[in-house]
Protein backbone atom coordinates (compact mmCIF):
# COMPACT_ATOMS: atom_id res chain seq x y z
CA UNK A 1 0.00 0.00 0.00
CA UNK A 2 3.30 2.18 0.75
CA UNK A 3 5.19 1.26 -2.43
CA UNK A 4 4.31 2.40 -5.87
CA UNK A 5 4.82 1.08 -9.43
CA UNK A 6 6.26 3.10 -12.26
CA UNK A 7 3.40 5.37 -13.11
CA UNK A 8 3.20 5.99 -9.51
CA UNK A 9 -0.33 4.05 -8.28
CA UNK A 10 -0.47 1.76 -5.57
CA UNK A 11 1.10 -1.91 -6.02
CA UNK A 12 -1.19 -3.46 -3.64
CA UNK A 13 -4.32 -4.18 -5.84
CA UNK A 14 -7.39 -4.36 -3.16
CA UNK A 15 -10.14 -1.74 -2.13
CA UNK A 16 -9.01 0.79 0.01
CA UNK A 17 -10.46 3.92 1.37
CA UNK A 18 -8.09 7.18 1.87
CA UNK A 19 -7.08 8.99 3.84
CA UNK A 20 -6.58 6.15 6.34
CA UNK A 21 -4.33 4.52 9.70
CA UNK A 22 -2.27 1.51 8.47
CA UNK A 23 -2.26 -1.86 10.22
CA UNK A 24 -3.79 -5.04 10.43
CA UNK A 25 -1.93 -7.64 12.19
CA UNK A 26 -1.86 -5.96 15.79
CA UNK A 27 -2.69 -7.53 19.59
CA UNK A 28 -3.21 -4.99 22.22
CA UNK A 29 -4.36 -4.68 25.57
CA UNK A 30 -8.41 -3.93 26.40
CA UNK A 31 -8.36 -0.04 27.99
CA UNK A 32 -11.77 0.30 28.07
CA UNK A 33 -15.08 -1.11 26.46
CA UNK A 34 -18.93 -0.63 25.49
CA UNK A 35 -21.46 -1.44 27.74
CA UNK A 36 -23.29 -4.54 25.12
CA UNK A 37 -19.26 -6.42 25.44
CA UNK A 38 -19.56 -9.27 27.73
CA UNK A 39 -16.95 -11.59 27.12
CA UNK A 40 -14.08 -9.29 27.45
CA UNK A 41 -12.95 -7.21 30.11
CA UNK A 42 -10.55 -4.48 31.01
CA UNK A 43 -7.19 -5.49 30.97
CA UNK A 44 -7.33 -8.60 28.81
CA UNK A 45 -4.63 -9.46 26.38
CA UNK A 46 -6.57 -9.56 22.63
CA UNK A 47 -5.58 -9.81 18.86
CA UNK A 48 -8.48 -9.37 16.67
CA UNK A 49 -9.68 -9.97 13.00
CA UNK A 50 -8.68 -7.75 10.04
CA UNK A 51 -11.54 -9.39 8.01
CA UNK A 52 -15.02 -7.26 9.27
CA UNK A 53 -17.68 -9.39 8.35
CA UNK A 54 -21.48 -8.42 8.98
CA UNK A 55 -22.60 -11.55 9.13
CA UNK A 56 -25.82 -11.10 7.92
CA UNK A 57 -25.30 -11.03 4.10
CA UNK A 58 -25.80 -14.44 1.92
CA UNK A 59 -22.13 -14.56 1.85
CA UNK A 60 -21.92 -14.60 5.17
CA UNK A 61 -25.15 -16.32 6.30
CA UNK A 62 -23.48 -19.49 4.09
CA UNK A 63 -20.32 -19.24 5.93
CA UNK A 64 -18.26 -17.51 3.56
CA UNK A 65 -17.38 -14.73 5.93
CA UNK A 66 -14.06 -13.84 4.33
CA UNK A 67 -15.69 -12.79 1.34
CA UNK A 68 -18.67 -10.99 3.11
CA UNK A 69 -21.11 -8.73 0.63
CA UNK A 70 -20.51 -6.05 2.82
CA UNK A 71 -16.69 -6.06 3.95
CA UNK A 72 -14.84 -3.59 5.39
CA UNK A 73 -10.93 -4.39 6.49
CA UNK A 74 -8.82 -2.53 8.85
CA UNK A 75 -5.78 -0.80 7.70
CA UNK A 76 -7.26 -0.77 4.40
CA UNK A 77 -10.91 0.54 4.65
CA UNK A 78 -11.49 1.15 8.19
CA UNK A 79 -8.80 2.81 10.63
CA UNK A 80 -6.16 0.55 11.17
CA UNK A 81 -3.51 -0.64 14.61
CA UNK A 82 -0.55 1.66 13.31
CA UNK A 83 -1.76 3.79 16.72
CA UNK A 84 -1.87 4.15 19.97
CA UNK A 85 -5.58 2.91 20.49
CA UNK A 86 -7.96 1.10 17.98
CA UNK A 87 -11.48 0.40 18.24
CA UNK A 88 -12.57 -3.05 17.82
CA UNK A 89 -15.96 -5.05 17.88
CA UNK A 90 -16.16 -7.72 20.45
CA UNK A 91 -17.03 -10.56 18.09
CA UNK A 92 -13.80 -9.73 15.58
CA UNK A 93 -11.55 -9.75 18.94
CA UNK A 94 -10.13 -13.48 20.43
CA UNK A 95 -7.72 -13.30 23.98
CA UNK A 96 -4.38 -14.42 24.26
CA UNK A 97 -4.89 -16.00 27.49
CA UNK A 98 -3.41 -19.47 26.08
CA UNK A 99 -0.34 -17.77 24.59
CA UNK A 100 0.68 -15.83 27.92
CA UNK A 101 -0.13 -18.19 30.24
CA UNK A 102 2.61 -20.74 28.51
CA UNK A 103 5.28 -17.80 28.08
CA UNK A 104 4.60 -16.13 31.26
CA UNK A 105 5.82 -12.97 29.60
CA UNK A 106 2.80 -10.66 28.92
CA UNK A 107 5.00 -8.63 26.21
CA UNK A 108 6.06 -11.57 24.35
CA UNK A 109 2.61 -12.74 24.14
CA UNK A 110 1.69 -9.64 22.66
CA UNK A 111 4.39 -9.84 19.77
CA UNK A 112 2.76 -13.54 18.92
CA UNK A 113 -0.79 -12.37 19.33
CA UNK A 114 0.38 -9.80 16.26
CA UNK A 115 1.68 -12.83 14.30
CA UNK A 116 -2.04 -14.92 14.49
CA UNK A 117 -3.53 -12.39 11.44
CA UNK A 118 -0.78 -13.55 8.72
CA UNK A 119 -0.42 -17.29 9.92
CA UNK A 120 -4.22 -17.32 10.00
CA UNK A 121 -3.97 -16.74 6.31
CA UNK A 122 -1.77 -19.66 5.72
CA UNK A 123 -3.60 -21.77 8.09
CA UNK A 124 -7.02 -21.01 5.53
CA UNK A 125 -5.13 -21.69 2.85
CA UNK A 126 -3.46 -25.07 4.17
CA UNK A 127 -6.70 -26.69 5.99
CA UNK A 128 -9.58 -25.03 4.77
CA UNK A 129 -9.81 -23.90 1.67
CA UNK A 130 -9.48 -27.81 -0.12
CA UNK A 131 -9.50 -29.96 2.68
CA UNK A 132 -6.79 -32.03 0.64
CA UNK A 133 -4.19 -32.11 3.28
CA UNK A 134 -2.80 -35.47 4.28
CA UNK A 135 0.30 -36.33 6.52
CA UNK A 136 3.87 -36.40 4.82
CA UNK A 137 2.77 -33.95 2.01
CA UNK A 138 5.83 -32.51 -0.02
CA UNK A 139 5.37 -28.53 0.05
CA UNK A 140 6.47 -25.68 -2.55
CA UNK A 141 6.15 -22.35 -0.79
CA UNK A 142 6.81 -19.18 -2.79
CA UNK A 143 8.13 -16.13 -0.67
CA UNK A 144 9.33 -15.78 2.32
CA UNK A 145 7.76 -13.13 4.18
CA UNK A 146 5.22 -13.85 7.09
CA UNK A 147 2.32 -15.65 5.13
CA UNK A 148 4.98 -18.33 3.30
CA UNK A 149 6.79 -18.59 6.26
CA UNK A 150 3.51 -19.05 8.32
CA UNK A 151 3.01 -21.26 5.78
CA UNK A 152 6.35 -23.28 6.02
CA UNK A 153 6.28 -23.69 9.99
CA UNK A 154 2.18 -24.83 9.73
CA UNK A 155 2.72 -27.38 7.02
CA UNK A 156 5.81 -29.02 9.17
CA UNK A 157 3.33 -28.82 12.37
CA UNK A 158 0.95 -30.47 10.22
CA UNK A 159 3.62 -33.74 9.56
CA UNK A 160 5.05 -32.37 6.18
CA UNK A 161 7.59 -34.73 4.80
CA UNK A 162 9.46 -31.65 3.12
CA UNK A 163 9.12 -28.01 2.72
CA UNK A 164 10.70 -26.13 -0.46
CA UNK A 165 10.84 -22.40 -0.27
CA UNK A 166 11.83 -20.18 -2.90
CA UNK A 167 12.66 -16.36 -2.18
CA UNK A 168 15.17 -13.96 -4.17
CA UNK A 169 16.30 -12.95 -0.66
CA UNK A 170 19.20 -14.13 0.73
CA UNK A 171 18.41 -13.36 4.79
CA UNK A 172 14.70 -14.53 4.00
CA UNK A 173 15.84 -18.00 2.56
CA UNK A 174 18.45 -17.97 5.60
CA UNK A 175 14.73 -17.45 8.03
CA UNK A 176 13.13 -20.00 6.51
CA UNK A 177 16.02 -22.74 7.10
CA UNK A 178 16.17 -21.45 10.51
CA UNK A 179 12.17 -22.48 10.62
CA UNK A 180 12.44 -25.85 9.36
CA UNK A 181 12.58 -25.40 5.47
CA UNK A 182 14.15 -28.48 4.12
CA UNK A 183 15.62 -26.73 0.84
CA UNK A 184 15.47 -23.02 0.47
CA UNK A 185 16.40 -22.13 -2.85
CA UNK A 186 16.63 -18.42 -5.20
CA UNK A 187 14.46 -19.24 -7.79
CA UNK A 188 16.99 -16.77 -10.04
CA UNK A 189 19.65 -19.63 -10.08
CA UNK A 190 17.64 -22.53 -10.32
CA UNK A 191 18.13 -24.07 -14.11
CA UNK A 192 14.23 -24.96 -14.03
CA UNK A 193 11.22 -24.73 -11.76
CA UNK A 194 10.19 -28.50 -12.57
CA UNK A 195 13.52 -29.83 -12.76
CA UNK A 196 14.27 -28.54 -9.24
CA UNK A 197 10.62 -29.60 -7.32
CA UNK A 198 10.94 -33.49 -9.13
CA UNK A 199 14.79 -33.76 -8.29
CA UNK A 200 13.63 -32.73 -4.65
CA UNK A 201 10.70 -35.40 -4.38
CA UNK A 202 12.40 -37.92 -6.35
CA UNK A 203 10.29 -37.82 -9.54
CA UNK A 204 7.10 -37.54 -8.08
CA UNK A 205 6.57 -33.33 -7.77
CA UNK A 206 5.13 -31.42 -4.65
CA UNK A 207 1.54 -31.95 -3.08
CA UNK A 208 1.13 -28.87 -2.63
CA UNK A 209 1.90 -25.41 -4.28
CA UNK A 210 1.46 -22.24 -1.53
CA UNK A 211 1.67 -18.95 -3.83
CA UNK A 212 2.84 -16.17 -1.11
CA UNK A 213 4.87 -14.07 -3.49
CA UNK A 214 2.08 -12.16 -5.83
CA UNK A 215 3.94 -13.18 -8.67
CA UNK A 216 1.97 -16.32 -10.49
CA UNK A 217 3.43 -15.10 -13.64
CA UNK A 218 7.10 -16.28 -12.30
CA UNK A 219 5.79 -19.11 -9.96
CA UNK A 220 2.76 -20.53 -11.60
CA UNK A 221 2.96 -20.12 -14.68
CA UNK A 222 6.03 -22.25 -15.42
CA UNK A 223 4.71 -25.35 -13.41
CA UNK A 224 3.32 -28.60 -14.93
CA UNK A 225 5.47 -31.09 -14.48
CA UNK A 226 6.57 -30.41 -11.07
CA UNK A 227 3.05 -30.98 -9.74
CA UNK A 228 2.29 -34.58 -8.25
CA UNK A 229 -1.17 -36.19 -9.29
CA UNK A 230 -3.64 -34.57 -7.18
CA UNK A 231 -1.82 -31.48 -6.33
CA UNK A 232 -3.09 -28.69 -4.67
CA UNK A 233 -2.24 -25.23 -5.34
CA UNK A 234 -2.84 -22.34 -3.24
CA UNK A 235 -2.73 -18.64 -4.45
CA UNK A 236 -2.42 -16.32 -1.93
CA UNK A 237 -0.33 -13.63 -2.94
CA UNK A 238 -2.28 -10.45 -4.43
CA UNK A 239 -1.55 -9.87 -8.44
CA UNK A 240 -3.92 -7.70 -10.54
CA UNK A 241 -1.80 -9.13 -13.49
CA UNK A 242 -2.95 -11.80 -15.51
CA UNK A 243 -1.68 -14.90 -14.97
CA UNK A 244 -1.07 -17.89 -17.92
CA UNK A 245 -1.54 -21.49 -16.66
CA UNK A 246 -0.61 -24.83 -18.88
CA UNK A 247 -4.51 -26.13 -17.77
CA UNK A 248 -3.66 -29.21 -19.90
CA UNK A 249 -0.95 -30.10 -16.94
CA UNK A 250 -3.74 -29.40 -14.06
CA UNK A 251 -5.91 -31.75 -16.20
CA UNK A 252 -3.64 -35.01 -16.47
CA UNK A 253 -2.70 -34.77 -13.39
CA UNK A 254 -5.98 -33.72 -11.67
CA UNK A 255 -4.37 -30.74 -9.86
CA UNK A 256 -6.60 -28.79 -7.87
CA UNK A 257 -6.32 -24.54 -8.04
CA UNK A 258 -8.26 -22.24 -4.86
CA UNK A 259 -8.15 -18.74 -4.31
CA UNK A 260 -7.96 -18.45 -0.59
CA UNK A 261 -8.55 -14.98 0.46
CA UNK A 262 -8.86 -13.86 4.30
CA UNK A 263 -8.33 -15.56 8.05
CA UNK A 264 -11.83 -15.17 9.49
CA UNK A 265 -14.20 -18.23 10.08
CA UNK A 266 -13.37 -21.64 10.67
CA UNK A 267 -11.82 -21.60 14.09
CA UNK A 268 -8.87 -20.45 12.59
CA UNK A 269 -7.36 -17.79 14.82
CA UNK A 270 -8.51 -19.76 18.03
CA UNK A 271 -7.10 -22.89 16.29
CA UNK A 272 -3.58 -20.95 15.67
CA UNK A 273 -3.50 -19.30 19.03
CA UNK A 274 -4.03 -22.99 20.74
CA UNK A 275 -1.31 -24.25 17.89
CA UNK A 276 1.48 -21.00 18.91
CA UNK A 277 0.60 -21.70 23.12
CA UNK A 278 1.33 -25.42 22.60
CA UNK A 279 4.50 -24.68 21.29
CA UNK A 280 4.44 -26.41 18.10
CA UNK A 281 4.54 -22.89 16.35
CA UNK A 282 7.56 -20.70 17.65
CA UNK A 283 6.97 -17.94 15.52
CA UNK A 284 9.30 -15.40 17.06
CA UNK A 285 12.58 -16.56 14.39
CA UNK A 286 10.86 -14.52 11.93
CA UNK A 287 10.56 -11.16 13.85
CA UNK A 288 13.90 -9.42 12.35
CA UNK A 289 13.15 -6.19 13.98
CA UNK A 290 11.29 -4.44 16.88
CA UNK A 291 10.94 -0.69 16.59
CA UNK A 292 9.18 2.02 17.86
CA UNK A 293 5.73 2.83 15.97
CA UNK A 294 7.23 6.38 15.27
CA UNK A 295 9.93 5.06 13.11
CA UNK A 296 7.16 3.25 10.88
CA UNK A 297 7.90 5.40 7.90
CA UNK A 298 11.52 4.82 7.79
CA UNK A 299 10.60 0.93 8.62
CA UNK A 300 8.71 0.99 4.97
CA UNK A 301 11.33 2.07 3.37
CA UNK A 302 13.82 -0.38 4.83
CA UNK A 303 11.23 -3.52 3.85
CA UNK A 304 11.62 -2.62 0.51
CA UNK A 305 15.24 -3.97 0.12
CA UNK A 306 12.96 -7.75 0.96
CA UNK A 307 15.77 -8.83 3.63
CA UNK A 308 13.40 -8.89 6.77
CA UNK A 309 11.11 -10.95 7.09
CA UNK A 310 8.77 -9.18 9.77
CA UNK A 311 9.17 -6.03 11.37
CA UNK A 312 7.10 -5.86 14.80
CA UNK A 313 5.87 -2.12 15.62
CA UNK A 314 5.65 -1.28 19.05
CA UNK A 315 2.95 1.95 20.60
Amino acid sequence: MVESDRDGYMVYPVPTRFPNILGHEFAGRVVDKGSAVRALKVGDLVTAEEIQWCGECTSCRRGFVNHCDRLEEIGFTIPGAMAEHIAVREKYCWKLDEIATRLGNEREALILGAMVEPTGVSYHALFNRLYTWQLSNTVAVFDAGPIGLAALVLANAAGASQVIVFDTSSARRATATALGATHALDPRAQTGLNEVLLASTYGRGVDVVVEAAGAPEHTLSPLTTGQAVNASVIHIGRSARPTALTLESYQVRGVQLAGSLGHAGHGTFANVIRLIASGKLDLRPMVSARLPLAEAPATFKQLESRQDAKIILLP
